[in-house]
């Protein structure tokens, strides 16, 4: 029997054609599944987080959290420096901050934590650190007061919570997704997601703290002093600031200032 090849023309053209546009687009609605599913699993958990938090009040919270100690603490990291001293000061400003009716009701507790740039953080069940840089930048009652308020403001929002509820509920996706290659993807994406909260729960902080300190110290000059400090610093293009998990220092600066203009003067209770 003798073959005979026949020109199939235009219909063999769009037959692989056709084929490599099937494969495109079915890699493209897996991908928009994939996405989809991802985003509906992480507005989901955030919407539960924000549902479940007025159930955990500030004594649950000591109950589940008071034990906890940030780990450079536990690891007694330089012990050379002497820190009694510097613990007493910042436990003096945060005692008359914390006596606020705004400020929940949790034993707080201070930790003076190794490292040069000047950081403070808030940790569930009423732990705060500041770092020894912190302390250099921040030498006088007022401008402590201010950074420490500005922690304060976050467990008033109960930033720390939700931020600790979104960690596990992230992993836990990532996990049912991904597997076990899920983490470096999902802190990534959670990364990017978390950008824009993150700025809105700083900003809200520092207003938070700024009028704490005016109602307790009845001023807010010096306030300004950390971000004054970290302004003559920042070389970053102002651009970079949608990939910054914190507003730039001039943006506080400015916010800062209009609303003290707005509190106007006060008097110490």
């Amino acid at each position: 029997m003798k073959f005979v090849r026949r020109d199939l023309g235009a219909a063999a053209e769009a037959s692989v054609g056709g084929g490599r546009t099937g494969v495109f687009r079915e890699f493209v609605l897996m991908g928009g599944a994939l996405l989809a599913l991802v985003l509906g699993l992480w507005f989901g958990i955030a919407w539960t987080i924000e549902l479940a938090l007025p159930l955990v009040s500030p004594g649950t919270e000591h109950r589940w959290f008071g034990d906890f100690s940030p780990p450079a603490a536990r690891s007694g990291a330089n012990p050379a420096v002497d820190r009694r001293a510097a613990l007493a000061r910042v436990t003096a400003v945060l005692a008359k901050l914390s006596a606020d009716p705004a400020v929940p009701r949790i034993p707080y507790r201070i930790f003076i934590l190794p490292g040069d740039e000047p950081n403070a953080f808030a940790f569930p069940g009423g732990a705060i650190g500041v770092t020894e840089g912190l302390l250099d930048v921040v030498d006088e009652e007022v401008p402590l007061a201010f950074v420490l308020g500005h922690e304060l403001g976050h467990f008033a929002q109960r930033d720390h919570l939700r931020g600790l509820g979104r960690q596990l509920g992230r992993q836990l996706a990532w996990a049912l997704i991904f597997g076990e290659g899920g983490d470096l993807l999902g802190s990534h994406l959670s990364s990017l997601l978390e950008i824009r909260h993150s700025r809105g729960q700083e900003s809200a902080a520092d207003l938070f703290g700024l009028e704490l300190v005016h109602r307790r110290f009845g001023t807010t000059t010096g306030t300004e002093k950390l971000f004054l400090w970290l302004e003559a610093r920042d070389r970053n293009p102002r651009w970079l600031e949608m990939l910054q998990t914190h507003p730039v220092p001039a943006n506080r600066l400015q916010a800062m200032r209009a609303h003290a203009a707005r509190l106007g003067p006060s008097s110490v209770p």
